[in-house]
């Protein structure tokens, strides 16, 4: 799945969830959350390279490991990965984390540690500055 693809299904539950919200009568619980994936690639699009201090990858682990871990958008593989399927990553975990101050709800899946590691995937500056601040 790509970014563009998770970031339009979480719109539509958003919008389903507000639609729902509404109609019961509770506004108070609607969300206007800008929603930006980040780490769904595919070897069909191109992706940020780079360097990421550990120091970053520290505390999205850490980020990753607190509340709540999704596994709602079906089974991963990297495709980036040459070789057998065996030795291929796989995931079905993803995880939402809010940066409220800004209104923003990233979407971020487990591969995404082994995207920075094996293959020099950069997240985008607002993300990584984002998970510092956390």
């Amino acid at each position: 799945m790509k970014n563009k693809e998770v970031e339009q299904k979480e719109i539509e539950m958003q919008n389903k969830m507000n639609e729902f919200c509404l109609k019961e009568g509770h506004s108070n619980l609607i969300q206007d959350f800008k929603i930006v994936a980040i780490g769904w690639l595919d070897s069909s699009e191109p992706f940020e390279k780079g360097e990421v201090s550990t120091s970053f990858v520290a505390k999205l682990k850490l980020l990753w490991n607190e509340g709540l871990i999704l596994a709602t958008l079906g089974f991963h593989e990297c495709n980036l990965c040459e070789g057998r399927y065996e030795e291929r990553a796989k995931s079905s975990r993803e995880k939402v984390l809010m940066d409220k101050e800004n209104k923003i709800k990233y979407i971020i899946p487990e591969l995404i540690f082994h995207y920075i590691t094996k293959h020099g995937y950069k997240p985008n500056k607002a993300f990584i500055e984002f998970v510092m601040k956390s």
